[in-house]
């Protein structure tokens, strides 16, 4: 199961970090328990080795069909192994769910903030005005919008939050965000552009395709209202009518 056979003639220091893991995880296997503790078994593994054993316990957590307590500071380990997560800070639960419902509907700041790479974009914004069960969200650096709900009023003090990647070039969305690029990371299909706003402070944008923005480049970048993600004060999530 965990492709050791050619390695039992060999001595401890002489098995890579990698093959050391397998062993590890054979010696527990053997004793067949119920639940399997895994705590951060990848951290010292390089980038190529972490991927090729990710996915042998992926492989081993189907197989052996018992349940995994596994223990990691690396989001990714977290939302492509867990059936689901429970996002902790400083000993506290702040959230727990399937990875899918932490990443579209994180409770607060701290899981919004945690979840996703690179981190959510944050923005400064009060409540403006009340009208027709809708508050006009106002702040420095993005456009005005208008945000259906009826748990706010005159005056709040919010964040709105929203991924890089759901940032796209328009003037037609919701939330705007106006940007001078200051910085592009070519990753291959995908970019990283770092753009100064308004208020001087940086954002950044998930570009996909040949055509990314070069520096000094100033764009328009906009997002519909459900990947826009709103806290209030204390740092809790905003419910929307349309967008709960």
């Amino acid at each position: 199961m965990l492709q050791l056979e050619e390695l039992l003639e060999r001595y401890p220091r002489d098995l890579s970090g990698g093959q050391r893991q397998r062993v590890a995880i054979g010696r527990a296997i053997v004793r067949e328990p119920a639940v399997f503790l895994f705590d951060e078994p990848l951290s010292n593994l390089d980038a190529a080795l972490r991927v090729s054993t990710r996915v042998e316990i992926a492989n081993l957590h189907r197989v052996l069909k018992a349940t995994i307590v596994y223990v990691t500071h690396d989001q990714v380990e977290a939302m492509t192994l867990a059936d689901r997560i429970v996002v902790m800070n400083k000993g506290c639960i702040e959230q727990v769910g399937k990875p899918l419902e932490l990443y579209y509907a994180p409770a607060n700041l701290f899981v919004a903030g945690f979840i996703g790479s690179p981190a959510m974009n944050f923005f400064e914004a009060k409540v403006e005005r009340i009208e027709g069960g809708c508050a006009r969200v106002a702040g420095a650096g993005f456009r005005s919008f208008d945000l259906p709900t009826t748990s706010l009023k005159v005056g709040d003090v919010l964040t709105v939050g929203v991924r890089p990647e759901h940032l796209a070039r328009g003037t037609d969305g919701v939330f705007a965000v106006e940007g001078v690029v200051e910085l592009v990371e070519r990753l291959g299909e995908s970019s990283f552009a770092y753009l100064r706003r308004a208020d001087g402070r940086l954002f950044v944008a998930e570009v996909r395709g040949r055509q990314t923005p070069t520096p000094g480049e100033r764009t328009t970048l906009t997002a519909t209202t459900q990947d826009v993600h709103v806290f209030d004060a204390s740092g809790f999530r905003v419910s929307m009518q349309n967008n709960s």
